[in-house]
């Protein structure tokens, strides 16, 4: 299961566990099915389903197994013409011809020409080879009932428009062929391009390795980490081109998960992804001084900008965001509750934004501000009841030590609604084949996207103070062995990377900053008296040791149980 979209254009679309795809929130769903030598299988009802990330790395492929071998369905998204069309790629592994269905719904007035399904005049499904049958019905089960009847068409007849709601399109495919096809959702285009007229999948993929390799790289000797890296960049880089009113961000997440998608792009190397979705924030949260401000959302909105002007050194963009910030603090304290409450009522958040509000304070040059503000904070959190060491996401973020171990215990609760510490296994084990993480509402949850890359970079590359940059500190036993490479991941003081390559049972560290102050790398994990003032070289630290139990580092997948992603709006461990 994933969401798929493109960069800058269209809306994202959701492939289900069976090949299902429909727009994220709304729209008619095509589904799809494959009549064998023995009977139609329809991919929706089959058990011998199989979905996972294909080849190029990047479409969601799902195989319906049949007599004689597979069908292979394979999904991804293309920017044409300022919106976003889904292209399916349809391919017979088997020694046998068989004909494939593309079954839809929506009221209208159907009709087929050569190789385009229309729907009220207008192009909705294009394929790269002539439709042989086109059937349609009022319901669905009427539908299918037609269908496996398997009544031959001439042109005449597939080119009758017929009224009805349910429409299946059906082509023959030979063995070892292949068929493509195009969807449109958005009612932005009168006409389809011919699949054969646009970029194929691995042309698309090429196009998706281009974006991330501007960002940080990371490459681990562990395929189901890889694929859940991936995969979490990817959602949200399409999810910061999206408006905040999509349902991309309004569909069973907290209203803050763009605040964390901000910090999470920002943090690994995507800053033009992040400043974007920054940026419309700020446009989009307008309150003047006679309005309370949402306190829980600016407070996170407060702690994105911090993150963001501590990373980004360009004047242009990140003095307007400093002075935006500046202008919201004066109300956002003012709102901040200063008499004890009655009920006990999570309000972390609170200290998310105090905190970052000091920060920008500091480094917009109001020194006496920020320092009245901070000797305030003490009464604040003890009239709030605000503990400095709860497990809520506040406190994560705000670690000192920045430990990947308090976020990865939250999203461990956010996937699983327990109180397990949330190792990378736990986490890594709860994702789907695809590399995305789901919940309750969706397919693909961009709050869990965003906080993976916040826990996952923590265990890279962490920054304790402003001269402190540590590498690896995620390390553990689990990792022996395990040669780790980490470029252009950005810090406070400027770009850093390493590489962790093995001598026996002796780690050797290379490292190389790009950073515009004096700092000194550690490696804590390996060693924590080890140290260097070096922008660039490379050493031999001590002996590691294995686990004693060999166990591997992703386990076999967790079953998940259903969640409600809209718990951390509540306030119990989120807020």
């Amino acid at each position: 299961m994933a969401e798929i979209g493109s960069i800058g254009v269209g809306p994202v679309h959701t492939v289900s566990s069976n090949g299902g795809i429909e727009p994220l929130g709304s729209g008619p769903l095509v589904h799809w099915g494959v009549r064998a030598d023995d009977r139609w299988h329809i991919a929706r009802d089959e058990r011998a389903v199989r979905q996972i990330v294909a080849e190029d790395g990047v479409s969601i492929e799902t195989r319906l197994r049949i007599p004689g071998g597979d069908i292979v369905h394979r999904a991804n998204s293309t920017p044409y013409k300022n919106t976003s069309l889904v292209i399916v790629e349809i391919e017979n592994e088997t020694p046998l011809p068989v004909a494939i269905a593309f079954i839809t719904a929506g009221s209208g007035i159907w009709r087929c020409e050569g190789n385009t399904l229309f729907r009220n005049n207008v192009s909705v499904i294009s394929a790269s080879k002539p439709v042989s049958h086109c059937q349609v019905a009022a319901t669905e089960g009427e539908l299918l009932g037609v269908l496996r009847l398997e009544e031959s068409q001439n042109d005449a007849e597939r080119s009758q428009p017929v009224k009805g709601s349910h429409v299946a399109i059906v082509f023959p495919l030979p063995h070892t062929s292949s068929l493509r096809l195009v969807f449109w959702v958005e009612n932005k285009l009168h006409s389809l391009p011919n699949p054969d007229d646009l970029p194929n999948l691995a042309g698309i993929a090429n196009g998706w390795n281009a974006h991330l390799d501007y960002g940080s790289s990371v490459e681990l000797e562990n395929e189901g980490v890889q694929k859940v890296l991936f995969s979490a960049r990817r959602h949200l880089l399409v999810g910061c081109e999206q408006p905040l009113t999509s349902n991309y961000w309004l569909k069973g997440v907290p209203a803050y998960a763009s605040a964390l998608a901000i910090s999470s792009m920002c943090l690994w190397g995507h800053i033009e992804a992040a400043k974007r979705l920054l940026t419309k924030s700020i446009d989009q949260y307008q309150v003047s001084s006679f309005q309370r401000p949402e306190m829980e959302y600016i407070s996170y909105l407060l702690w994105a900008c911090d993150e963001f002007t501590l990373h980004h050194m360009d004047d242009e963009v990140s003095v307007p965001i400093l002075n935006w910030a500046i202008d919201q603090i004066g109300n956002f304290v003012a709102a901040v509750p200063r008499s004890r409450i009655r009920r006990r009522i999570g309000h972390s958040y609170l200290r998310l934004g105090l905190e970052s509000s000091v920060s920008l304070l500091k480094r917009s040059g109001h020194f006496e501000e920020a320092h009245q503000l901070e000797n305030t904070l003490p009464k604040i959190y003890k009239n709030n009841s605000i503990s400095l060491q709860s497990g809520s996401l506040p406190n994560a973020l705000l670690d000192e030590d920045q430990s990947p171990t308090p976020i990865a215990k939250c999203l461990n609760h956010y996937l699983s609604d327990t109180e397990e510490s949330g190792s990378l296994s736990e986490i890594i084990g709860r994702a789907e084949p695809t590399g995305g993480f789901s919940s309750s509402e969706r397919l693909q949850d961009p709050f869990a996207s965003a906080l993976f890359l916040l826990m996952f970079r923590r265990s890279l590359v962490s920054q304790p103070d402003s001269s402190t940059v540590a590498l690896f500190p995620g390390y553990t036993a689990k990792w022996f062995n395990v040669s780790v490479e980490v470029s252009n991941m950005p810090t406070t003081n400027g770009e850093v990377g390493y590489a962790v390559r093995w001598h026996g049972d002796r780690p050797a560290l290379l490292w190389e900053g790009k950073v515009n102050s004096q700092i000194t790398f550690t490696s804590p994990g390996f060693d924590p008296t080890w140290g260097s003032n070096e922008l660039r070289g490379e050493a031999l630290l001590p002996q590691q040791k294995p686990d004693e139990i060999a166990i591997p580092l992703i386990s076999s997948p967790i079953q998940k149980p259903s969640i409600n992603p809209s718990k951390p709006e509540k306030g119990n461990n989120f807020s």
